[in-house]
């Protein structure tokens, strides 16, 4: 019983990076792909091979209880250079998440994360000083009970010393993500209710509550359905590319530019792949008033340009930066056509371990009607 209450304390605390310095410093010079092309691109425009995404959460509080129905809550504050967002993430015993916030058109908010979220009001109280966090939430949470939540602790202000965070088995099916916690530590008291009813704060170990301050970043890949359409200088991106369901809806411009970028901007993030003679060799995430890039992809070699026929099955290696911070995690892109209008890629995380098994296979399929785009969990 010792060695499971260790075990279980020791998913909370953040680790390190998965490469060494002069491993990392590998992938910071393009490579081309060397592929053989076999004919002329299908499209003048670039395709994706990969959905990336991006998110900083200046504020975060993780709670769990002991209810069977609820695995944990996280509410989060994420700050733009013109307000803050508050959103509630609750993950079901199954660790499915869900998303309830104050955001009218919440299906389009940040649509490249294929998280099912409601658009409900959040009431936060935010007491806070600069040393102390004191907080309230109240909000109807996805199975339409009411939630009531309050947290009280010393602000973390000294950086981790070790930040590449665990997932804890969340939203798998959705998406691959990494953590870099870059502050972190216990609230002194948290107390939640569902309906009016107080829930006992879960004890990991069987001594340390699960109440905890944060500030975190978190990013990856995602799955995605989507539909791309030639434009001027780029392409137009539907999602979904069918009236099927999903969680998320948008219709996104993304232009290329002389340099090699394929940039799409929102409110909230830009979205950025770089091609060289059609191949892929990095992509990142940039949220609104970051300096740096939230989440950063380097390919070595390049992705080969899957507009184009080859033979065989391409391999490429791949490392995740998260915040600026280094080798948050690697993996590896197999590419190969599979008939004369389809290409499948399969992103295979390798390490660390809460990546590792989340492999997604993204299709590529010519029509005559666009490129449809999708990306499923393997």
């Amino acid at each position: 019983m010792l060695l499971l209450g260790i075990l279980g304390l020791s998913e909370l605390l953040p680790g390190d990076p998965v490469l060494e310095p002069w491993e990392r410093a590998a992938f910071d010079l393009p490579m081309p792909s060397g592929a053989v092309y076999q004919g002329p691109p299908r499209v003048d425009h670039p395709v994706l091979p990969v959905q990336i995404w991006g998110l900083r959460y200046a504020s975060d509080v993780v709670l769990r209880t002991t209810s069977d129905q609820w695995d944990m809550h996280e509410l989060a504050r994420i700050d733009l250079p013109d307000r803050s967002i508050w959103v509630a993430k609750d993950a079901s015993s199954e660790k499915v998440q869900t998303i309830v916030a104050n955001i009218p058109d919440i299906q389009s908010w940040v649509p490249e994360v294929p998280v099912q979220r409601f658009s409900r009001e959040l009431k936060v109280e935010d007491q806070s000083t600069a040393d102390w966090v004191n907080l309230s939430f109240s909000y109807l949470n996805p199975d339409d009970q009411q939630v009531d939540i309050h947290v009280e602790g010393k602000a973390p202000t000294k950086p981790s010393p070790h930040r590449n965070g665990n997932t804890m088995g969340h939203s798998k099916d959705s998406v691959a993500v990494l953590l870099d916690l870059h502050l972190f530590g216990p609230a002194k008291t948290a107390t939640v209710s569902y309906d009016g009813q107080p829930a006992k704060i879960k004890r990991v170990a069987g001594f340390y509550p699960m109440q905890i301050l944060l500030a975190q970043t978190q990013g990856g890949f995602a799955i995605a359905n989507a539909i791309l359409r030639p434009t001027p200088g780029g392409f137009t991106l539907q999602r979904p590319s069918t009236m099927e369901p999903w969680p998320t809806r948008s219709e996104e411009s993304w232009l290329m530019a002389e340099d090699g970028w394929l940039t799409h901007s929102s409110p909230i993030t830009t979205q950025r792949y770089h091609y060289t003679n059609g191949e892929l060799d990095r992509a990142l995430v940039l949220q609104a008033g970051q300096d740096s890039p939230v989440t950063e992809v380097l390919f070595q070699p390049s992705v080969p340009d899957l507009r184009r026929r080859f033979a065989g099955e391409h391999v490429s290696r791949f490392v995740v930066d998260i915040a600026g911070q280094k080798a948050h995690g690697t993996g590896e892109i197999h590419s190969r056509w599979v008939d004369s209008n389809t290409v499948e890629v399969d992103m295979i995380p390798l390490q660390p371990r809460w990546f590792a098994d989340r492999p997604m296979r993204t299709f590529i399929r010519y029509t005559p009607q666009g490129v449809l785009f999708v990306v499923n969990r393997t």
